[in-house]
């Protein structure tokens, strides 16, 4: 029987927390030649990286800020590695975040307002560059799924952990998470009160089964954030929450729920 659709679930559900617009610097290892999940949901590919530390001896290079900025390298770089220096000789040590900051990211510097650091100074800087691994030839990407696996012949060894970037797609709620979830909240339903298949335009019963069916997906999206081993506990623990707010409403329904009586009537005088 169907008490709710997708459509009516989708009409509530809405992602309650601000998600992560980009992820960085989250450890995978990649053992064999299977998938591995990393996260546990979609990734935009477009934004997608896989980086390693080639060496751990520190990359020198002469710098010269323009209008407060400038690009260090064309790589992401290793968070913490950054030295900035008025010279080779360490004459003058800058301090980051007082001085001048960085993005690790693009791989760029900016001098910060009321630091040491004035937009036409040239600096020597110290840093690690993340060494980047190819797409198709060095690993293949499950996006949809948010899966890796490295491939024979290429640079990325059985067993090595590597670093990646990413950006999550929340878009909304998966459509199959979201039918699947109708599918067995209308069953259960139907198990539970309505064993004939009577009451399918019941108001109180497809109230019921839109609130059984957001509970499933609440806690299938709880399950995805605890998949996604980016220490997302506490988001997990709200989609639990509304997992458990929307169980509460659906066993009022169904406890206060009375079939219509269709047995026979009183006779009516004439």
């Amino acid at each position: 029987m169907s008490y709710t659709n997708a459509e009516q679930v989708r009409h509530h559900l809405v992602i309650p927390f601000p998600v992560e617009d980009q992820v960085k610097d989250q450890l995978v290892t990649m053992s064999g030649g299977d998938y591995v999940r990393f996260y546990g949901g979609a990734v935009d590919a477009e934004s997608f990286r896989v980086k390693s530390i080639r060496s751990r001896k520190p990359t020198r290079a002469r710098i010269a800020f323009s209008n407060g900025s400038a690009v260090i390298t064309a790589n992401p770089i290793v968070p913490g590695s950054v030295v900035v220096a008025s010279d080779s000789s360490l004459g003058t040590v800058y301090v980051e975040n007082v001085d001048y900051i960085v993005d690790y990211g693009s791989g760029s510097l900016a001098a910060k307002a009321g630091g040491a650091l004035l937009s036409n100074h040239q600096v020597t800087i110290w840093f690690l560059p993340y060494a980047l691994y190819e797409a198709l030839s060095d690993y293949s990407l499950d996006a949809s799924h948010g899966q890796i696996k490295r491939l024979m012949g290429g640079d990325i060894a059985a067993g090595e952990t590597a670093w990646i970037d990413y950006r999550p797609v929340y878009v909304s709620v998966a459509d199959e998470i979201v039918e699947n979830a109708v599918a067995m909240a209308n069953g259960m339903i139907e198990r539970e009160v309505d064993p004939e298949g009577q009451y399918e335009a019941d108001s109180s019963l497809s109230a019921a089964a839109t609130y059984r069916a957001l509970e499933i997906v609440c806690r299938a999206a709880a399950s995805r954030e605890l998949a996604s081993q980016r220490g997302a506990d506490k988001v997990a623990a709200g989609w639990m929450k509304l997992s458990d707010d929307y169980a509460t409403r659906s066993d009022l329904l169904l406890r206060n729920f009375r079939a219509p009586f269709n047995g026979p009537r009183a006779p009516v005088q004439g």
